[in-house]
């Protein structure tokens, strides 16, 4: 019956109860089983117009599939394409529409539990972390050497220390009795 060139009902034929069918009916009858035609010999494959919908639905949703596995590839630098750059970034730059909106960015950040931030920003902070055990080292090593001077200097004070504390207390140098706030009589 699908496929067939033959009408179902022919306008020359007649009803059982004697009356020519509609229009719309003849219509119908010739319409929907184009439509919903089954081929003959298996129900799961369907023809006309329905195939078409299905293969193109089919389509759609492999092609979404393949680019999704694409972007994800360039996520992880596996491989480049600027179309997924370039739809990052759009994307980045909508949700700044939303960026003005601060209660509207923090609910969509804390809904999804990340944190949205433009791609120049994430790339700087990556710089920065990737060349922060550098800085460390060097900051630890300037704080070594501060250390040994500052261990040096005690040293070097201990017998100034000591030298200072004999002469406040001989009584031939008289410092213990020095006042510096006092006036002295040569107006200095």
């Amino acid at each position: 019956m699908c496929g067939d060139n033959e009408p179902l009902h022919s306008e020359n034929q007649q009803d059982t109860k004697g009356t020519t069918p509609p229009r719309h009916a003849h219509f119908s009858r010739k319409i929907i089983p184009t439509l919903v035609c089954f081929q003959p010999g298996s129900i799961h494959h369907f023809g006309g117009v329905t195939a078409t919908l299905l293969n193109f639905l089919r389509g759609m949703i492999y092609g979404l599939i393949a680019l999704s596995f694409l972007f994800f590839l360039d996520h992880c630098n596996i491989i480049h394409m600027e179309s997924a750059h370039v739809l990052r970034s759009s994307v980045l730059k909508s949700l700044s529409i939303i960026e003005d909106d601060s209660k509207g960015l923090s609910s969509l950040e804390a809904s999804s539990g990340l944190k949205f931030i433009a791609v120049d920003q994430y790339v700087f902070w990556m710089y920065e972390l990737d060349d922060a055990p550098k800085k460390i080292q060097i900051v630890e090593e300037e704080l070594e050497q501060l250390k040994k001077n500052q261990m040096a200097m005690e040293e070097e004070s201990v017998p100034l220390a000591e030298e200072f504390a004999k002469l406040l207390a001989n009584p031939l140098v008289k410092l213990g009795h020095f006042c510096g706030e006092c006036s002295w009589h040569r107006g200095t």
